[in-house]
């Protein structure tokens, strides 16, 4: 099930917060809030950039989704960009904004396979690179848990494409929000927590419905025919 609904001025993205911007070039860019107020919110971009991709006075949308698989729009504008131009960005918040209300959304523990490429990192050698046998440690419809041998960094953005049983393969967008070093065999390995950023309104109810239905099952075999 789908509400839609005003936003909560409350829920307005908090100090901390992981949120995409989109500006005029429609591209998204993952981001964090390092201060917010009512008056402005200033933002850090994950990557610095050479280029400088915002304007004052550009309109731009932000979006902020929390573990509960509900997303929160907001429409703003750019108010100020430090003196670089290259990373962080205030914006003033002009509406209410909306939020998309879905059914509470689990993080299961669940080996689902899926391949990704990389799209930007902070080492550029990475870009580009294609990995065809992941699988997720846990997943939820805001994101996923996965192991890899590549050395990403928060902020690495990636294309993914999940083989989510009985449905055709989902694909997002996301970036890393966590990547720590770890053995596993005497092998140096990455467990890396990523949030999407880009995932079609269809493909989402997709996951939902098989999160909802795998936690289902699960408790079924846990506590054996009713």
């Amino acid at each position: 099930m789908i509400q839609q609904n005003t936003a909560d001025l409350g829920r307005y993205p908090q100090e901390g917060s992981a949120i995409s911007i989109q500006g005029e070039s429609k591209q998204a860019l993952a981001a964090t809030v390092v201060t917010s107020s009512p008056a402005e919110i200033w933002l850090e971009l994950a990557r610095p950039t050479s280029q400088k991709l915002f304007q004052e006075g550009e309109g731009v949308r932000i979006k902020y989704w929390d573990e509960e698989a509900v997303v929160y729009y907001w429409d703003a504008k750019v108010i100020n960009i430090t003196p670089s131009g290259k990373r962080h960005v205030a914006i003033s918040i002009h509406d209410k904004g909306v939020t998309v209300q879905r059914r509470k959304s689990p993080r299961v523990s669940v080996h689902i396979p899926f391949w990704f490429t990389v799209i930007d990192a902070a080492d550029t050698k990475l870009i580009g690179e294609r990995v065809v046998d992941s699988q997720t440690e846990n997943i939820s419809v805001s994101g996923l848990l996965f192991k890899t041998r590549l050395l990403l960094q928060a902020g690495d953005k990636l294309e993914m494409h999940l083989h989510v049983p009985l449905s055709h393969p989902l694909n997002a967008v996301g970036w890393v929000v966590r990547s720590n070093p770890f053995e596993f065999d005497g092998e140096p390995l990455q467990l890396v927590a990523l949030e999407f950023l880009q995932m079609e309104e269809e493909e989402q109810c997709h996951l939902l419905e098989f999160l909802v239905q795998y936690q289902s099952d699960q408790a079924t075999v846990k506590n054996g025919p009713g």
